[in-house]
């Protein structure tokens, strides 16, 4: 095994842009996404708790 490692250094890619929202829109992005995992979490727990038990009573 050889210790000489040849890595692809050729920047021949563009940088990518980054998108800056404004602090505003940021924060309505924000709550909008907590609010969607807020919604999905309880759904799981809601889900969890009607399910169907299995008793093995043999």
């Amino acid at each position: 095994m050889s210790d000489d490692l040849e890595l692809d250094t050729d920047d021949d890619f563009e940088e990518e842009k980054v998108l800056v929202l404004s602090e505003k829109r940021q924060l309505e992005v924000d709550r909008d996404a907590r609010r969607r995992l807020e919604q999905k979490l309880e759904e799981a727990r809601l889900k969890k708790q009607t399910q169907d038990y299995d008793f093995d009573l043999d």
